[in-house]
């Protein structure tokens, strides 16, 4: 059963049935398991929005291909339950690739057909790999402690298939290591982070790497955030998270609201309606609250607390925004999930609250229409809904919808200002239904 709150942001409101301001929406998810989860990778490279992979101790692998409404166990699919996973990286729709310990020993292994089998590609004697990244579907890097004194680094150009080391070399400081996920690839950059006040970083995919100070002895969670001219660096650690926009030169600090002494896996959620910097979320570890804040002022606006259970680490989504529903989902210690995303509203009305008996899609009005058109839909269970407008060609012009959404009837309007007359179609997809229908723009 899936328990959905929501939580206003800043001054927004909504006025009654219109679904038209933004608020950030929680579904506790339900898994199966009470295992103790450890991470979580959902659309990092824009493949399917809506796949999710999950991994765990004892070998567990959760998958689902719907934003977690449902889950496949895919335990024991090649990777042995004495193994306890800490790191899982989606790569494409049916390529993935999981970290984990047996002893003092480490493992990756690989599926290529969506989990139904797994393959081990790498191990190593007295290693651990921590954290796992790809910048495109080809092109992976791999982080783990230092073994014999010199970081274990690892790079792939084959999705993940092999994994080779030349050339990336640093030598050990100290007692230093690593910490599970805490790892970024974009752009240029490969950035981890360690428990000795320092992250390092490459600025050319590998070639050369140098460290950069972070004014925090534990780097838990990383995260690269690029514009026009500079990039943008988000860590956290102990109680701190810590902002550079210049490529780690200055830190800027906030100090998270909880007394707990670390904090995981923040996730870059959306791109700035109210700010032109992107938004990240915040989860506290040890703990079973999610803090959220403004990237650019770092003011804590929100919390979260789950159920039962403590938060190990929230995935991180890239390529979402304002404009487009981006997930992010927080696995917990004792099999919880909180899947969590921003509901953007965009001019939906809701009509009646009453129960349809079937899905269902209207022909606009007015039809022929100049250039405003009003759209409505009926959707009978709970779940992801997507409306989106195409031309005579089949080229998408516009997304509608993109949302979760509950039971009930609904209207969306659209502006066709600047189009040109002609043939258009619009398309109801869910889970189980689609149904297209042809409208006419006349100017």
């Amino acid at each position: 059963m899936k328990k959905t709150l929501f939580f206003f942001i800043a001054n927004c409101f909504i006025l009654p049935g219109i679904l038209s301001q933004p608020l950030w929406m929680y579904n506790e998810l339900s898994t199966g398991v009470t295992t103790n989860l450890t991470s979580a990778s959902s659309n990092s490279l824009n493949f399917n929005y809506a796949q999710v992979w999950v991994c765990g101790n004892n070998g567990v692998i959760l998958k689902s291909t719907n934003t977690g409404a449902n889950w496949i166990n895919q335990t024991g699919n090649g990777i042995p339950v004495n193994v306890n996973l800490s790191c899982i990286c989606y790569i494409s729709i049916d390529t993935a690739v999981t970290s984990g310990n047996s002893g003092n020993t480490s493992f990756v292994y690989r599926t290529v057909n969506g989990g139904i089998n797994w393959t081990q590609v790498f191990t190593q004697p007295n290693g651990s790999i921590n954290a796992i990244a790809f910048k495109n579907s080809s092109l992976g890097y791999m982080a783990g402690n230092p073994v014999g004194g010199r970081w274990s680094l690892w790079k792939t150009t084959n999705k993940g298939q092999s994994w080779d080391s030349a050339g990336m070399y640093i030598l050990q400081a100290g007692s230093e290591t690593g910490f599970p996920n805490s790892i970024a690839a974009r752009h240029n950059y490969v950035v981890f982070g360690t428990n000795n006040s320092r992250i390092y970083r490459s600025t050319n995919n590998g070639v050369n790497w140098s460290s950069v100070a972070t004014q925090e002895q534990n780097t838990s969670s990383l995260w690269i955030y690029a514009d026009t001219s500079q990039y943008s660096f988000t860590l956290a650690g102990g109680s701190k998270i810590f902002r550079s926009t210049n490529s780690g030169i200055l830190w800027q600090q906030n100090t998270c609201p909880d007394s707990m002494f670390n904090i995981v896996g923040f996730a870059p959620g959306v791109y700035g309606v109210f700010d032109s910097q992107p938004m990240c979320i915040y989860a506290c570890r040890n703990n079973n609250k999610i803090y959220f804040a403004f990237y650019s002022s770092g003011n804590f606006i929100s919390e979260y607390t789950a159920p039962t259970g403590n938060y190990n680490y929230m995935s991180s989504d890239y390529n979402q925004n304002f404009m487009q529903l981006g997930y992010s989902f927080a696995v917990r210690n004792n099999g919880g999930i909180t899947r969590v995303y921003y509901f953007r509203g965009g001019g939906i009305k809701q009509l009646s609250a009453l129960l349809p008996d079937k899905f269902e899609l209207s022909q606009n009005y007015p039809n022929p229409f100049n250039p405003v058109t009003n759209i409505r839909f009926a959707v009978k269970k709970y779940g992801l809904v997507r409306i989106m407008i195409y031309d005579v060609s089949g080229r998408e012009v516009y997304e509608a919808v993109d949302d979760i959404m509950k039971p009930g009837t609904y209207e969306v309007n659209w502006d066709a200002a600047s189009l040109s007359s002609g043939i258009y179609f619009y398309r109801l997809q869910t889970e189980g239904f689609t149904a297209t229908r042809k409208m006419i723009l006349v100017k």
